[in-house]
């Protein structure tokens, strides 16, 4: 990744390793060696099935969504729009990959990823980037595109790598919500 790409990158996207790849770049690394390089989506478990996913990606959401009028808000979301933190996140990462793994984290635009890099960085992961973008990219900001608000600028889904809907309860983390 250029340097002028990763000046670009937002602060809620920057993680402590400082290991950032396009959905390009992740699909090609994993494409030149798919034993060694892995795929975590921390998505939620419904994004993951309903939004769509890369079909080798492991999903271990990173939180829970809630809603509450009255509480406060995860930055770029609604009033009272925020999460839960899944208490097994680490557990279950620490139960499939190892900490010298190549690990490449996707969410729906790149903040949780860095959130999930950064514990696993403080759990003695070396070698995890973030896909910087995420599965849905950034929002369209022209106000005269019918897809202004929509997140239809780069990203997974948007540079047309492959994704599906398919159901993979290998892949899938499934566990009582709080």
């Amino acid at each position: 990744m250029t340097d002028d790409v990763v000046q670009e990158i937002p602060d809620t996207n920057r993680t402590t390793m400082g290991l950032y790849v396009t959905a390009q770049q992740a699909y090609d690394m994993w494409k030149e060696d798919p034993t060694s390089v892995h795929f975590l989506d921390v998505r939620t478990f419904e994004e993951y099935l309903f939004v769509g996913h890369f079909e080798f990606a492991k999903n271990v959401p990173l939180v829970f969504p809630r809603f509450d009028p009255e509480g406060p808000s995860m930055p770029g979301r609604p009033p009272g729009c925020s999460g839960v933190e899944n208490p097994d996140f680490l557990p279950a990462v620490q139960q499939v990959f190892g900490p010298t793994d190549t690990i490449l984290v996707m969410c729906s635009t790149g903040g949780r990823a860095a959130m999930a890099i950064n514990s696993l960085a403080q759990a003695g992961y070396a070698q995890v980037y973030n896909i910087v973008h995420g599965f849905e990219g950034d929002r369209v900001e022209d106000p005269g595109s019918v897809f202004a608000g929509k997140h239809m600028r780069n990203g997974w889904k948007n540079a047309g790598l492959p994704w599906g809907y398919d159901f993979h309860p290998d892949l899938m983390w499934v566990q009582h919500q709080p």
